[in-house]
């Protein structure tokens, strides 16, 4: 940046920022720096550097001219280097965001395959047994059209349930609450008591924030009622002036933290997920006591 501001004064063209800029930028998305931090150090920057380059240019014979176009020439530098440590930190976002959006994808594709392509070939092979054992046997061929039907039922129920998972972008619309409600009536086995509580106003929440905090305290409950065999699931939610807080805490088995990396959880998915948008994530278990999962988002457009 001195290297600019000499140029300027000395009429030669200013350098490029290097690429370094970048690298601080992609360094600062993985840390979830938020750019308005980088604007705050460019300020702190151009305060001290420029009384630094005034003092030099008074002992070199420098004029007012001069001064003025140092000034100019360390703020047009500075901002260069902000504004490509902005790009990156953008650029990085995105394909973070299109990388957890494409792990989506990939796991409900996943459960069509394996679980409702699996059932469907399954009650086709009932029916052809049906059809099969209709002449000759048919007490049994009744037996294997109930079972085809069964596992058709089964199937179904895959599909509705799928089909409730894809419906991020409604609450969007404020129905979070209505939205991990209707998740947990078609998921939570018979004799599971599960609550949604939120405290606020859901729809002062950017809509950002509202559809991640869902996919994220889905995903939790989803953990809850697949892996912890819970006797109660609950979902709180607290909506402040400028962050909303949220949990989702069973009496389940509970679990090794140190090894849910490998146990299909998707807890660093979850964790990517909040700290894209500038949060905290945090998961306490216990075996047989339970586990909790714990979400602090703040509001991107918050002063």
């Amino acid at each position: 940046m001195l290297t600019d501001v000499e140029a300027a004064v000395t009429s030669c063209p200013e350098a490029e920022p290097p690429p370094l800029a970048t690298e601080i930028g992609v360094n600062r998305a993985v840390h979830a720096i938020h750019p308005v931090e980088s604007v705050k150090a460019a300020t702190a920057l151009f305060d001290v550097a420029l009384p630094v380059v005034a003092e030099e240019l008074r002992r070199h014979g420098g004029t007012d001219a001069d001064l003025i176009k140092a000034s100019k020439a360390l703020h047009r530098s500075i901002m260069s280097r902000i504004a490509q440590g902005s790009i990156a930190y953008a650029s990085y976002l995105l394909k973070k965001v299109t990388s957890s959006h494409e792990d989506e994808r990939h796991r409900i594709a996943r459960e069509l395959h394996d679980r409702v392509a699996h059932s469907v070939g399954n009650a086709l092979q009932h029916l052809q047994l049906h059809d099969a054992y209709l002449a000759n046997d048919p007490a049994r061929a009744k037996a294997k059209l109930k079972m085809g039907q069964d596992v058709l039922h089964d199937a179904f129920d895959v599909i509705r349930h799928l089909a409730t998972e894809l419906r991020a972008s409604a609450v969007m619309a404020g129905g979070l609450q209505v939205a991990l409600s209707d998740y947990l009536d078609a998921h939570a086995p018979f004799g599971v008591v599960h609550n949604v509580v939120v405290e606020g106003d859901v729809l002062s929440l950017p809509g950002e924030v509202v559809e991640e905090l869902y996919l994220v305290l889905r995903e939790a409950a989803r953990n809850s009622l697949l892996h912890a065999a819970p006797q109660s699931v609950d979902i709180e939610i607290t909506v402040g002036e400028n962050l909303v807080r949220a949990l989702v805490r069973d009496d389940g088995r509970g679990f090794d933290l140190d090894q849910a990396a490998s146990s299909g959880m998707g807890l660093d998915s979850m964790r990517e997920r909040v700290e894209l948008l500038g949060g905290t994530f945090a998961a306490a278990s216990s075996i047989g006591v339970g586990t909790t999962v714990m979400v602090t988002l703040p509001w991107l457009d918050a002063a």
